[in-house]
């Protein structure tokens, strides 16, 4: 990789949290996960617009998702670009080419350390990553769209996160391994059975009168049915409700409009004292009323699951049962739910459906 003749892009930690909080990010991305341990707070996931300067960071940390047969799934899981990619972003980190988006960070000590890189597939000039990389997209996408740009972060000392996208599919990986896919849609190659299901769980959530559904993603973990996630967009705010294909289980149900929505406080005080009053909140009154909300939501029966607090957040609920995947419950200063959510990414990782 050729040296570039301009000094790399370097921001403190504050600014990096800052780019992340003033960004729009979709369920399960990295800067989603960041979000929740800084603030606590969620957000709406959209598509963002992809730039190449501006918001690096807001780009580059989005996940993306992809359809993908059983058998491509098993092949993929087969392939891995561990040995591939630490070299490739190890050179990165050293070398940052004038045709790689690097972006390194400050720590509060001061430290200046790699944080994330994007580069457009054809710049790439290591040619056993390109060729690896390159393999598994054939093996996953045989309709020969090509891949577009390819994303890194370091999340942990030399432990990569990957992604390889164009504008209408994306697959991610995590130590070299593939587990989690997307690709975009229409509303018209969903099952009506799906969109059924769908309506239904939403009329349960609430009275809102004025309302339009959309979906435009489908995605898919390897041993596991694709997800079609649909959004209800009502004048209160977006409910997100995720529907498995052929079971037509309900898998998220997230109401914003149920929620403090304490990301639209300017009042420090009035965040904090709702955030109090959330901590304030009996396990045993909130279980209650998390046990009914997934009943009636998702015809889910959690009473037989062991339930904690979140350590890591003052507003999370994790359901626990052995041989089932967890599920996480979210709640509100006044005791109320407004999100549940399977972990299906425990299902792919124990590869059971």
């Amino acid at each position: 990789m050729r040296q570039s003749p301009n000094p790399s892009k370097t921001l403190s930690i504050q600014q990096v949290e800052q780019m992340i909080r003033d960004t729009e990010t979709p369920e399960h991305s990295i800067s989603q996960q960041i979000v929740e341990k800084l603030e606590s707070k969620s957000v709406p996931p959209q598509k963002p617009v992809f730039t190449r300067r501006v918001g690096v960071i807001a780009a580059a940390l989005v996940v993306f998702c992809v359809f993908l047969t059983p058998v491509m799934a098993q092949t993929i899981e087969r392939l891995s670009l561990l040995d591939y990619l630490n070299p490739f972003v190890e050179e990165m980190k050293m070398n940052p080419n004038e045709k790689v988006d690097t972006l390194y960070a400050t720590g509060l000590d001061g430290s200046k350390y790699f944080h994330t890189g994007m580069i457009r597939f054809d710049d790439i000039e290591d040619q056993e990553f390109k060729s690896q990389l390159q393999r598994v997209w054939n093996e996953i996408f045989p309709q020969g769209e090509e891949i577009n740009d390819v994303i890194m972060y370091e999340y942990d000392t030399n432990t990569f996160h990957i992604e390889a996208r164009n504008e209408n599919r994306s697959i991610e990986f995590d130590q070299g391994k593939w587990y989690y896919a997307q690709q975009t849609i229409g509303e018209e190659q969903v099952p009506d059975a799906a969109k059924d299901a769908a309506d239904q769980a939403f009329h349960k959530v609430g009275d809102f009168k004025e309302s339009e559904r959309s979906v435009s993603q489908m995605i898919l973990r390897p041993d596991q049915n694709p997800v079609y996630k649909f959004v209800y967009h009502t004048h209160k705010g977006s409910i997100l409700i995720d529907v498995q294909k052929n079971t037509n289980q309900i898998t998220r149900v997230l109401a914003f409009p149920l929620s403090d929505q304490l990301n639209k406080l300017d009042d420090k005080n009035k965040y904090h004292d709702l955030v109090d009053k959330t901590k304030a909140i009996e396990l045993d009154k909130i279980h209650e009323e998390a046990v009914k909300q997934a009943k009636v939501w998702m015809n889910l029966d959690l009473a037989d699951y062991t339930v904690s607090k979140l350590e890591s957040r003052f507003d999370t609920l994790t359901f626990t049962k052995e041989g089932s995947p967890d599920v996480t419950a979210l709640f509100t200063s006044k005791g109320t739910i407004y999100s549940i959510k399977i972990e299906l990414k425990q299902l792919s990782e124990k590869g059971t459906d």
